[in-house]
Formats: structure tokens, sequence, C-alpha cells
């Protein structure tokens, strides 16, 4: 049933229409009449119609008036305005607050109707919707700790994720600290319900539901952010947390600490909290590690490693130059084969809390580089190709690597020189595996070489990096060569870098 409320200072067609029109057959209530738009507005107010009937000229309020003040505090009721000849100004106006039905008087019984059984039909609509958000909202509601537990998990994992969810989840995180940090706990085997709701209890208690804001539950982790303000009480609340979880479970528990950052910046931290896990399994290490701690261990090896592009690597030939860029860094800063070694047993430890594998001892910086990117592929499951088309292709690379310093590397000195092929099968089975030329291939990776070279070094001269990247040292074609590829010289490169960095 709908209630109808009829605002028109004429009395014969008010009352005519009030008590000649059958409103029940039409599913109606009839709510009261009206004079004027003042008294229509103390009925709107009183009895809460839904769909009001109203003239435009009126003393006192006029049609005009009364829907806009309707619609302030009642924009649910759907109005049919009723006018005449000559009134298109206002009908005009009625339609800019949002009306969208009116009836030209005279008007009879089948015109009135017609037009109240498209009102209804909208208020149906709009009743419906309705339903559906009350409904949408209500199981949010109830499953709300688990929505968040999903949106921060995916945050965790920089996986995409609805965007309802999302802002559902940044509406009850406003308010908080704009800082903040991941706190992890892993257990080989993981952590059952009952570890899982003891961590989140103890935690709570000793560092205050202001301090912890989020929890969630992946792999053999359970991961928490907490407000920067209790990083000092994070410590003796891990100590503590850890004795009340020897009651529980027999296994270690390993806790790591990320560094500060913003709630956008999850996946990062994330990235290093994992890394302290796995550190900490490969070193059987215990109770807390903290990032900063590992920054300080590891601040030479962060320089030369970027972890990120190294574990983000989807391809055996990608993953191949960050490693050999990793090495030429080491070279820059006069590493011996010792210190490479280490570096390199540190990026398989942190990466895949794994050991280098032990060398003859007379291996060459080459060797281990190779060494290196074959542990780690494995562990990624990345190929060259499949079968001894594969085989070939990685033999092929490696080489590439091998000898992209020199000026004279070309397909023809590595399929004749080094790898003793018939340049043809080399050139065809390049094109298949890599899906461009050799010589756009080489070209690509020496100017990337060369970019990466000047980031890292923005002091090395031009005919440095001309000669790091196999072109000669008076540095003229590979001026030539950077421009074609980039549309602009290494030294407007290097300078364009320079200046967004002091901008920054």
């Amino acid at each position: 049933m709908y209630r109808l409320l009829i605002v028109d200072d004429e009395e014969i067609e008010r009352e005519g229409m009030a008590r000649l029109i059958p409103w029940e057959d039409f599913d109606i209530e009839l709510a009261g009449t009206a004079w004027n738009g003042a008294e229509g507005f103390e009925k709107i107010q009183s009895c809460r119609p839904d769909i009001v009937l109203t003239d435009i000229k009126m003393p006192v309020m006029d049609g005009i008036e009364l829907i806009r003040r309707t619609r302030k505090e009642f924009p649910e009721v759907e109005f049919v305005v009723l006018s005449g000849y000559g009134e298109f100004q206002f009908t005009s106006q009625a339609m800019a607050e949002g009306v969208r039905h009116y009836l030209l008087k005279p008007c009879d019984e089948e015109q009135i109707c017609g037009v109240l059984e498209k009102v209804k039909e909208e208020i149906d609509q709009k009743r419906a919707r309705a339903r559906k958000e009350q409904e949408y909202e209500t199981a949010v509601y109830r499953l709300l700790p688990k929505a968040r537990e999903q949106v921060f998990r995916n945050m965790l994992l920089d996986r995409e994720y609805d965007r309802r969810d999302y802002e559902l989840f940044m509406k009850e995180y406003e308010g908080r600290e704009e800082k903040s940090v991941l706190l992890a706990f892993w257990k080989e085997k993981g952590f059952d319900y009952l570890e899982r709701f003891v961590l989140q209890n103890v935690l709570t208690e000793l560092l205050g539901e202001a301090g912890v804001y989020l929890s969630a539950y992946i792999g053999e982790m359970v991961v928490f952010l907490a407000a920067a303000s209790v990083m000092p009480k994070i410590s003796g609340a891990v100590d503590r947390t850890l004795l009340e979880f020897k009651r529980l479970a027999a296994a270690p528990v390993l806790a790591a600490l990320s560094g500060l950052g913003e709630l956008g910046e999850a996946s990062v931290l994330y990235g290093q909290v994992q890394e302290l896990i796995w550190v900490g399994q490969a070193e059987g290490q215990k109770g807390l590690l903290s990032y900063s701690w590992f920054r300080e261990r590891s601040s030479q090896a962060f320089g030369l490693v970027d972890y990120k592009r190294i574990r983000e690597a989807e391809d055996y030939g990608e993953l191949l130059f960050e490693l050999y860029f990793t090495f030429m860094k080491m070279d820059l800063e006069q590493y011996s084969l010792h210190q490479k070694r280490d570096t390199a047993s540190w990026i398989l430890k942190v990466l895949y809390g794994i050991s280098l594998e032990a060398g003859d001892g007379q291996e060459c910086s080459w060797q281990l580089l190779e060494q290196t990117v074959g542990q780690i592929a494995e562990k990624k499951g990345l190929e060259a190709g499949k079968g001894k088309e594969g085989e070939r292709m990685k033999a092929i690379l490696l080489a590439f690597f091998r000898y992209i310093q020199d000026p004279d590397m070309s397909i023809q000195f590595l399929a004749r020189e080094i790898l003793f092929m018939n340049e043809d099968y080399f050139g065809r089975l390049f094109l298949k595996n890599r899906h461009t030329k050799f010589s756009a291939y080489l070209l690509d990776k020496r100017i990337s070489l060369a970019k990466r070279l000047m980031e890292y070094r923005p002091e090395l001269k031009i005919s440095q990096i001309a000669e790091l990247t196999g072109y000669a040292p008076d540095g003229q074609y590979f001026s030539k060569a950077f421009r074609r590829v980039t549309g602009v010289t290494p030294l407007e490169y290097k300078t364009r870098r320079s200046d967004s960095m002091g901008a920054d």
C-alpha cells in the first residue's frame, strides 16, 4: 500500500480527487489533503506519505517551495505536479528540483492513476535497491572481521581487491595514525585457530586495542598491522607473547618487525618481514628480528641487490640481467671473490632461505654468477626453454651476458667462436625464444645497463659507462645508440634524472 497526500488550493478539484477516485483499487491509501504548501508540509511531517500530488500556484507557500523543503527533510517522497496552461516556468522549476512527473489540468482519473502507477514502479525499484544495500551492509557488518582480513591480505600480497570492500575497509581505518609497522609471527606448519586467538589477545592486551589495527593469516605467518606509536612497547610485548606461547606449542616461533610505512605500502612492509623470516629460518634465529637490524647488518648488500626485481623476474633472461647487474656493481665496488660469494650467499638466504652450493674453491666470478642464477632459477621454476632448445638458449643467454662488455660481441662471434653453432640456426632460435632479433636485444640490454649504471653511480663519466656496456670509450657511437633508444643523449638523461631527484 502506498500513502498519498493531495495538495491543491482549489477545493472542488482537491475534494473531487479525494472522494471520487477509488484509491484502494490502485493499492493507494489517501493519507490526507491540504489547501496550500504550508499545510501540506505539516501533513508530510506528520503522516509521511510516499507520494504527494501537488498544485504549483497556491497561497502562503507554493508548490515549488513545498518540494524544496520536503526534499531536504524527506528525500524519499515522490512528487507529481499539477499544472495549468501557461505555468511552464513553474513546471520547469519543479523539474529542476528533481520532479519527473506532472499532469496538465484539467485531468481525469485515468490520467492521474496512469502517472501514479509509474511513480509506484519507481518507488518499488528504490525500495528494492535499498533492501539490497541494507542486506549488503548487514552481511558486511556481520562478516566485517573476515572482510577486513581479506582486504588486508590482498594488500599485503599486492593483489587486486573489490573496490566496494576496500572503501568499507578504509572507512574503518579512518582516524588512525598515518605511519604503522607490520609485526609477523612464524611457526613451522603454521598456527591453529587457538594459537592465532592467543596471539591476537595477548598482543591486543599488551599494546592496546588502538595499537593493533588489523591481522591476517598468510601461509605459516600471522601478520599484524600496528601503530607506529606502540613501537617502543613491541619488543617487550613480543617477549611476553613468546613466553605465553611456549605453554601451547613446542615448536619455536619467530617474530619479525618491519620498518615504518603507510598503509598503501603494506606489500613493501610485508616483503620486509618475509625477508626477515627467511633469514631467521636459515640462521636458526630466535625471538624478534627487526628490519633496522637487518638493514644495518646487510647495508652494503642493500645498495647492491635489488631483491624486489630479482623476486619479480618472470623470465630466465630477466633474472640473468638482474644478477649480472648485481655482479657488475660488485665489480665497481672492487669486491673480492670472497666478498662476492658472501653476497651471493646472502641473496639466496634472504630470498629463499637456502645456502649457496659449495664450490671447488677455484671458481671465478662468472662461475659464481652462473651458479647463483642457476639456484634461483631452479627455485623460481624458470627455464630458458624446453628440452634441447631450452638448453641451447640457456647457453646463448649466458654467453650473451658474459661477453656483453666486449665491443666485438655479435651473433657471428657468439655462434662461431663461443658456441660453435650455425649462424642461421642461432638467429632463428634466438628470434623464436626472445621474440626479437639478436641485434635489437643486444641494443636493448646494453642501453638498459647504461641507464641502471647512471642511476647507481651518477658520477660515472659517459666514457666509462660506454666501456662498461660494450661501446668504444670515446662514447660517440654509444651516444647515438642511447639516443636512438631513449630519445635523449646520455648527458641529457643524467641531467634530467639529477633534476628530478633534486625536486624530490
